[in-house]
Formats: structure tokens, C-alpha cells, sequence
């Protein structure tokens, strides 16, 4: 009997020499890796938006929510949130017309971005101080063939389900207020919604794989099978699956529950695996983020280690799980990140190092620090200009320097906005991580 508490491996099926569930596998496997982020949204977008949600993020279809504090250990909603910022969290349904997005002016020196994301978390558009037209402008969100009725630059969204992600620097504590009220003057307007039919009747009857599969037939109706999912669908369709109409998986023969099972754990063990180094590099990045085409592992990878993340013209994400010699980052060593005179990472707007546990979130600690970046205050550089980042449990002498690690593992993300051409063309190489030798 399958236990949604068991691990991926206790949970795997036993064999069946069955066809339909051998058919049902072999499309339920990578039906499963295209449709994660889909239901990565959906479970986002529920926790966010209904009605017994308890999130902190929590509010209706169609308005804004502004964070009032810059991200911290205690922040859970989303995976590998950035420390600094104000979010901007809104779900946008489009499916009774468009969505006036009005954006305030902001002032030249402030980063910001409104990251506009479909259903299949595409970074469609961003709106950013790179945009003048973005600062003090009204956007009408809409989608392919909906007439606007509005003034305002129009913006058409692939999908009915939008989500809105937009980011606020927040340059030092006594900045905050400022940036609250900034945050805080964007806003949207549209009509009242209850949001897609797969998101308000959100599943959950304590079988994870048959409920993850519940979530991706639902998702069918609202956001409609793409080409590259076309011949998987009509495969699961030749096992037994309806065509047209909603699908009960709590209704399906066994053998097609079995390999539903089967699909959705190979699924989730690519996706584990994929989401750290294979080759134990020290830094990993990818230009594709946000703009994913077919690449469902590359997509499924972020959705599951940094939904939401931003095309790399806005932002880079590097990622080390591995010191320079390969071992896995454990708190139990201490390591420094050196960046030698002129070779702060090369950006336009600002870079900024997080530290997360290996549940993807910020790890909690003495000094409230998650991230240190080209605005922390207090930073200690060598006098030719060189910059040492210490990363390690236990405090140093010299915390101005300090990345609070856990006791266990943890892995580090540089985070790039505005990358120089240097980076996107591969001339400048990131710092290793090494292990201070005692």
C-alpha cells in the first residue's frame, strides 16, 4: 500500500507485468517532469490564495501583496526567496478580461523588477528600471485575442493564470520605510475572480503520487496540452484516460494507478538528482533560465530549487553545492570566497550572495545575516581591494565578513542582476569556494 509519508524509494511500486500499467509508466514519466512546474504553481498560487490559507502572502485574485520586511528564515512559501527585497506577490486571473498593472515612478538609483510569469513559469516580461516606459506607466495584462477596452501598453500573457513576482531593494534598515511606501504604490485592477477551476479545488486526499497526478489532469482544462505533451496525453488516453472531461484518479483501474505511481516516482528522482552538480563543479549556472522551451528538466529543476526565477538579461543564478575540491558545503568546515582586486562579480546593477539549508530555505542564526552583497554595510576589504568572504558555523573574529552557515549542509547562490557582457559570454570565472585548512 502506497504511504504518502515514505521516501521515494520505499514508495516505489512494486513490478506489475501488466501493458497498460507498462504504457501508463512510460507516458506518466515524463508527463510528470513537464506538468511539475505547472503544479508547482497551482500549489503556490492555492497557498497564496484561498480562503483558509494561513500564508502570511495570503490575498484575493487580481490585487497586490506587499512584504513589509526583507525575507528571513522564518519566510517558507517560496523556495530560495532573495533577503533583499520587498516581494510583490499577486495572482493575476485573466480568464473574465484583462488587468490594468499601474507602476509608480521610482527613483533611478533603485533596483526593481516586476516579473510577469505564465502558468509554466515563463518569465514573459519583465518590467524594470531598464524600461522607462515601466516607471510611472499603466499595463494592461491580457491574453491572445482579448480586446484590452483600456488605456495602457498592452501586454499579452500566454496563459490565463499570470504570476506577478516583483522585487523592491531595500538598501539598509534605515532604507526600509522608504522602500515600504514604494512597494506599496503598486497595484492592480481588474475584476473580482475566484481564480482557474485546478487551483480552487486544490486535491489533497493523502496519496502524494495519485494527487500530483490528480493536479496535473486538472491543469489540462485551464492551461491546454501543449505540442511537445501531445502524443504523452494521447498515450495515457489509449490506456483508459478520457479524453474530454475531468479525470478521477481515485477511479482508474489499478493498473493504471500503478503506473501513475511509477511515472511519478522516476519523476521525482531525476528532478532530486538534477537539482545538484553531477560533476561536483564548485559554481553552476544556466542562461536558460526563465525561457525554457522544451527543456522540461531544466524547468522542472528550477521549479523545484527556485521557482519564480528570472531570465538571465535580468538576473543570474549560480549555484555551489561543492567546495573546490569537490566535497559536498558542510557547516562542520569553514570556507572563504575570495574575490580578487577587480574582480567583484560584473554587474550593472548589484550581485548578492545567499546561503540556504538543505531544505531551500534561509538557515536561522545570531546575527539575522542571510545574504552579503555590494550594498552590506561594513564590509571589510584587503587593502589592494580584494574581498574574503568567510562561510562557516561558527562566528569569526572578523563578522562583518561573516555568511552564518548551519551545522549540516548548505549550498550558496550568487545571485547577478543586470549581468555585463563579460559574465552572459563567459569571460569572467566565479571565485571558488575553498576550505579553510586550520
Amino acid at each position: 500500500m502506497y504511504n504518502p509519508t515514505m521516501s521515494l524509494a520505499e514508495a516505489m511500486p512494486e513490478p506489475v507485468d501488466d501493458p497498460v500499467a507498462a504504457l501508463v509508466s512510460m507516458a506518466a514519466g515524463p508527463l510528470a517532469l513537464a506538468r511539475y512546474p505547472v503544479v508547482e504553481v497551482m500549489r503556490t498560487c492555492a497557498l497564496h490564495t484561498l480562503a483558509q490559507s494561513t500564508s502570511p502572502l495570503r490575498s484575493s485574485f487580481n490585487t497586490i501583496h506587499a512584504s513589509e520586511r526583507c525575507w528571513t528564515h522564518e519566510d517558507r512559501d517560496i523556495v530560495t526567496p532573495a533577503n533583499d527585497f520587498l516581494y510583490l506577490n499577486g495572482w493575476i486571473d485573466l480568464g473574465d478580461g484583462p488587468v490594468a498593472l499601474e507602476i509608480p515612478e521610482v527613483e533611478a538609483d533603485r533596483y526593481y523588477v516586476i516579473e510577469l510569469l505564465d502558468a509554466f513559469t515563463n518569465n514573459f516580461a519583465n518590467l524594470s528600471v531598464r524600461n522607462p516606459l515601466a516607471c510611472g506607466g499603466r499595463f494592461v495584462l491580457h491574453t491572445h485575442g482579448q480586446r484590452t477596452g483600456e488605456s495602457g501598453i498592452p501586454v499579452e500573457c500566454p496563459t490565463q493564470l499570470v504570476w506577478l513576482l516583483g522585487r523592491v531593494l531595500v538598501q539598509g534598515d534605515d532604507d526600509l520605510p522608504a522602500a515600504r511606501r514604494i512597494a506599496r504604490s503598486f497595484s492592480l485592477h481588474g475584476p473580482q475572480s475566484t481564480g482557474p477551476a485546478c487551483v480552487s479545488q486544490w486535491p489533497e486526499r493523502g496519496d502524494r503520487a495519485l494527487d500530483f497526478f490528480q493536479r496535473v489532469f486538472d491543469s489540462l482544462a485551464d492551461f491546454p496540452v501543449r505540442e511537445d505533451e501531445a502524443a504523452l496525453v494521447r498515450m495515457l488516453v489509449r490506456a483508459g484516460l478520457r479524453e474530454r472531461g475531468p479525470n478521477d484518479v481515485m477511479l482508474l483501474p489499478a493498473a493504471f494507478q500503478h503506473g501513475l505511481r511509477q511515472g511519478y516516482v522516476d519523476a521525482q528522482r531525476l528532478i532530486t538528482a538534477f537539482t545538484t552538480s553531477r560533476t561536483r563543479r564548485g559554481w553552476v549556472y544556466s542562461l536558460g533560465l526563465g525561457r525554457y522551451g522544451s527543456d522540461h528538466l531544466l524547468r522542472a529543476c528550477i521549479a523545484m530549487k527556485g521557482l519564480g526565477a528570472l531570465a538571465a538579461d535580468e538576473a543570474v543564478y549560480a549555484t555551489a553545492d561543492f567546495d573546490e575540491t569537490g566535497q559536498p558545503l558542510d557547516g562542520t568546515r569553514r570556507y572563504e570566497l575570495y574575490f580578487p582586486p577587480g574582480q567583484l562579480p560584473p554587474v550593472d546593477a548589484m550581485w548578492s550572495l545567499s546561503l540556504y539549508g538543505e531544505d531551500r530555505f534561509f538557515v536561522d542564526n545570531a546575527i539575522r545575516r542571510y545574504a552579503i552583497g555590494d550594498r552590506t554595510r561594513g564590509l571589510q576589504y584587503d587593502a589592494d581591494g580584494g574581498l574574503r568572504i568567510q562561510i562557516q558555523h561558527t562566528q569569526p573574529s572578523l563578522s562583518t565578513n561573516w555568511l552564518p552557515a548551519p551545522e549540516g549542509g548548505f549550498y550558496l547562490i550568487l545571485r547577478l542582476y543586470h549581468p555585463q557582457t563579460s559574465f552572459l559570454e563567459g569571460r569572467y570565472a566565479i571565485p571558488p569556494v575553498r576550505a579553510v585548512i586550520d
